[in-house]
């Protein structure tokens, strides 16, 4: 490690100032869990903005100081300036931003579950010193052109399973991994994925800074077409000569080998038979959807790579071209004009209107001919209102009670006196009988709700009243005569018990 390179990583990564960020944990663990643990590439605006929303109303419980501003505060930030923690970009598929994770936040998620299993004292030393030693005898034995060298590896790995087969054969048990081998293999094979997974981002970096650079050149007026052709051919020739492009270029060829696909579902069904593994949920659910996300990885990436032929494309349409240098020269031309015509005030000049492309219409676009509607003509008549029906109204608005909230609010603080902490909606009118009835009752309920207390809608609490039948709103039964009211599960909370619920204290001033 370079001093310089040190330094410089600590002052300008992203990642770096992830991990100094004071509320880092709660970030990491967000974007790990929705992005990562979730099996998500992408994440749209409007799913993003929600699941921070959720988030903030979970950790707000225990620590509201955390995370306090607007969820679409932490997008932006998130997103922008010098974190780029997320990449926002569009595509054809979506009206809206999506988001997906960058390389540097990839690289602490990384960096991260490795100290982490460390510190969990889930490190395979004995899988990782046999797979160090596996790769090792394979470079030797493939790197080597020597067929001698290659013929010797052969012959011992033929006289090696001839041996284990007669060992089978003649009855002798079969050899297996211990427990702990399984578990650590395993463990290696989920870590080796999600870091897969995140090496996408850097392949993917790597196609689109070509495709900029096209571009830029592209609209910049000192370079001719054959120039720009020969920086990207070049440019994509050298990234696939790389390392990192020759590996990928075999990835994909692996990937979409039918018998490979065959051959990996069929290893998948047969982990579910390992008893050792049954307790591996999360890592058995990343396995199984392997395929189905590396595909989804890898196409991400290809449709970079066809955004770079398409721009390709376009350069080596002639007509286009030509028409972009048409629309420069009437361009130039205008404001030639206008410079000279800026210079001659009394020279009046109404406008311009320039048509750039063609307005084509489809026929199919519009609409049959249907005739226009008509309404048939009635008489207005005078209305004549019924007597007796308008003194009935008026008998029936004349018995209508208004509710005494500020009693009606008194008589749930007198419930809840001496230390009582809640008292449900069915207690509470045991000890207040309802003077207005079933009016009375949605008071109670509106109150619950308009006060903060608690209203369970999926549960349900059954009220008996008094029949109030009478136009007059006297009860006309006996009093044993009743109606059942079914009405939400309210429960009334004293003030300390809604400040705890909410995770605030007495007293304290809201800023």
């Amino acid at each position: 490690m370079e001093l310089e390179r040190l330094s410089s990583f600590f002052a300008t990564s992203p990642a770096a100032k992830l991990l100094r960020s004071p509320q880092a944990a709660h970030i990491v663990y967000f974007l790990n869990s929705h992005f990562k643990a979730g099996g998500a590439i992408t994440i749209s605006h409007t799913s993003l903005l929600q699941k921070v929303s959720e988030f903030q109303e979970t950790i707000h419980v225990m620590e509201p100081d955390i995370l306090g501003d607007k969820a679409e505060t932490y997008v932006a930030k998130w997103s922008t300036g010098e974190t780029r923690w997320l990449r926002r970009f569009h595509d054809a598929e979506h009206s809206e931003p999506i988001y997906e994770l960058t390389p540097h936040t990839e690289d602490v998620l990384k960096f991260l579950t490795e100290v982490l299993e460390r510190n969990l004292g889930f490190v395979g030393t004995e899988s990782r010193l046999q797979r160090i030693i596996d790769t090792l005898s394979d470079i030797v034995v493939r790197g080597s052109a020597d067929p001698t060298r290659r013929l010797e590896h052969l012959r011992s790995e033929r006289e090696r399973i001839d041996q284990e087969i007669a060992a089978i054969e003649s009855g002798k048990a079969v050899e297996t991994y211990s427990p702990t081998a399984i578990r650590e293999r395993f463990g290696d094979v989920v870590s080796d994925l999600a870091s897969l997974q995140g090496d996408f981002r850097s392949v993917e970096d790597a196609f689109r800074d070509i495709t900029r650079a096209v571009q830029k050149r592209q609209s910049e007026t000192d370079g001719t077409r054959g120039e720009i052709l020969g920086f990207a051919l070049d440019a994509e020739d050298t990234l696939k000569s790389q390392d990192q492009g020759i590996s990928f270029d075999a990835f994909v060829r692996l990937l979409l080998s039918p018998r490979k696909q065959d051959e990996l579902e069929t290893i998948v069904q047969q982990l579910n038979e390992i008893e050792i593994l049954a307790d591996q949920v999360d890592g058995l659910r990343r396995i199984r959807g392997m395929m189905g996300s590396l595909s989804d990885e890898a196409e991400k990436i290809l449709r970079t790579t066809r955004r770079l032929s398409s721009t390709l494309r376009r350069l080596l349409d002639t007509r286009a071209r030509a028409g972009r240098a048409r629309l420069a020269t009437v361009l130039r031309e205008i404001r030639g004009a206008a410079t000279r015509l800026a210079e001659r005030p009394e020279v009046e000049v109404a406008g311009i209107e320039l048509y750039t492309q063609l307005d084509l219409l489809n026929v199919g676009e519009r609409s049959f001919w249907s005739s226009p509607s008509r309404f048939s003509e009635s008489e207005l008549e005078t209305h004549q209102p019924d007597e007796d029906e308008r003194l009935a109204i008026f008998k029936h608005q004349a018995a209508m009670r208004r509710l005494d909230w500020e009693g009606m609010r008194s008589r749930i603080a007198e419930s809840l006196a001496d230390d009582r902490e809640s008292v449900t909606l069915p207690e509470l009118l045991e000890s207040y009988p309802p003077s207005a009835g079933t009016l009375e009752v949605l008071g109670y309920v509106q109150i619950a709700h308009d006060d903060g207390h608690d209203v369970d809608g999926l549960m349900t609490d059954v009220i008996q009243l008094p029949d109030r039948s009478g136009a007059d709103g006297a009860n006309v039964n006996a009093a044993d005569e009743s109606e059942s009211w079914e009405v939400p599960h309210v429960t009334f909370l004293s003030e300390q018990r809604r400040a705890f619920r909410d995770g605030l204290q007495i007293g304290e001033s809201s800023t």
